[in-house]
C-alpha cells in the first residue's frame, strides 16, 4: 500500500527570533560507485534569549507557510542534518534528526568552543568578516565572524565568537556553512516534542498516531549513526540495519518534492533511496 499522508506537529514556541540567518551546507563526499560528489543544502539560524536553533530551511519554509512536506526533507535525511537548538533547555543541546525508522531526540551539555582569533580578513555576504580557529567535537575549525551582527551564534552547533558567524569550514575542507542571506523578520522559535501521524489502520480506514521521539544520549546516538551508516552496506542498501518497512509497517508514504523526486517515508521519516557515503561532522 503506498501512501501519500500528511502530519501535525505538537508545537511549542520557545521564543520570537528578530532576524533569520540562511547558510548553505556544502559537504563533499562520494556516491556508490565511489565517484565524488557535493551534496548541498540550505539551513535557517534563529536565535532568541540565548536560545538558537538550526535546521533545514524547508522546515523553516513550511513553518511560515504551514502544513508538512516530508518530501522536502529528503536533503536533510541525505546529508544527515537535523534541528539543533542550543541551550535549550538552558545549559543543554537539543538536536532532532530522523534516522529510518525512527526520530531521535538527543540531549548533550553545551561545551565552550575556544575560539583563537587570527588576522585573516573577508567579506562575505556584503559583510566585513574576521577570522577564528577551534577545536570541536574531533574536526578543526575554520571561521569568519562578523561584528556588525551582533549575534553570537552560527549554523549547526557553532557559535560563541564576538558576532555572527558568516563562514565555517573543517579544516579538511569537507564540510563548509556560507552565510547566503539575513532575513529581518520576526518569526516563532518553535519546538515539538512529538508530532500526530495520519496512518492506515488497517481495515481500509485512517486514524491518528502519536509519533514520539525515541531519547538517548547524543554521545550514543553518534556512536549509532557512524555505525550504521560507516558500513559499506549502507551504500547499497540503505535500510539493511531496520526492517523492511512494507514487511515491518504494511504501507509506505510517497510524495514528489519540488525537483520531481519520488520520496518514500514511513511515519514521516524519509527512506533515503539515493545515499552517499557518510561525513560525519562529529568525530
Amino acid at each position: 500500500l503506498v501512501l501519500t499522508i500528511a502530519a501535525q506537529a505538537q508545537r511549542d514556541t520557545i521564543g520570537v527570533s528578530k532576524f533569520t540567518a540562511i547558510y548553505r551546507y556544502e559537504c563533499k563526499t562520494t556516491d556508490a560507485d565511489g565517484q565524488p560528489v557535493t551534496d548541498s543544502m540550505y539551513i535557517a539560524v534563529q536565535t532568541s534569549a540565548g536560545i538558537t536553533k538550526s535546521f533545514p530551511y524547508e522546515e523553516y519554509d513550511r513553518q511560515k507557510k504551514g502544513g508538512s512536506r516530508i518530501a522536502d526533507g529528503y536533503l536533510a535525511a541525505q546529508m544527515h542534518m537535523g534541528t539543533i537548538f542550543t541551550n535549550y533547555p538552558e545549559g543543554r543541546i537539543t538536536t532532532q534528526e530522523m534516522l529510518y525508522p525512527y526520530r531521535y531526540m538527543t540531549d548533550e551539555p553545551m561545551e565552550k568552543q575556544n575560539w583563537k582569533l587570527t588576522d585573516a580578513q573577508d567579506t562575505i555576504c556584503d559583510y566585513a568578516s574576521q577570522s577564528a580557529t577551534a577545536k570541536y567535537h574531533g574536526l578543526t575549525w575554520n571561521v569568519y565572524y562578523t561584528e556588525d551582527v551582533p549575534a553570537s551564534i552560527g549554523p549547526w552547533k557553532l557559535g560563541g565568537l564576538p558576532g555572527l558567524i558568516t563562514k565555517a569550514t573543517d579544516a579538511i575542507g569537507i564540510h563548509t556553512f556560507t552565510l547566503c542571506g539575513l532575513l529581518k523578520e520576526e518569526q516563532p522559535i518553535v519546538f515539538a516534542e512529538y508530532v500526530t501521524w495520519i496512518v492506515p489502520d488497517g481495515r481500509g480506514k485512517f486514524t491518528k498516531q502519536r509519533v514520539d521521539y525515541q531519547k538517548l544520549k547524543a554521545s550514543k546516538f553518534r556512536a549509532y549513526k557512524k555505525k550504521v551508516l560507516s558500513n559499506s552496506r549502507y551504500l547499497q542498501n540503505p535500510t539493511y540495519y531496520a526492517p523492511d518497512p512494507m514487511e515491518a509497517f504494511g504501507y509506505v508514504e510517497t510524495i514528489y518534492n519540488s525537483a520531481g523526486d519520488n520520496v518514500r517515508s514511513v511515519a514521516g521519516v524519509v527512506i533515503v533511496s539515493n545515499p552517499h557515503q557518510y561525513q560525519p561532522l562529529e568525530q
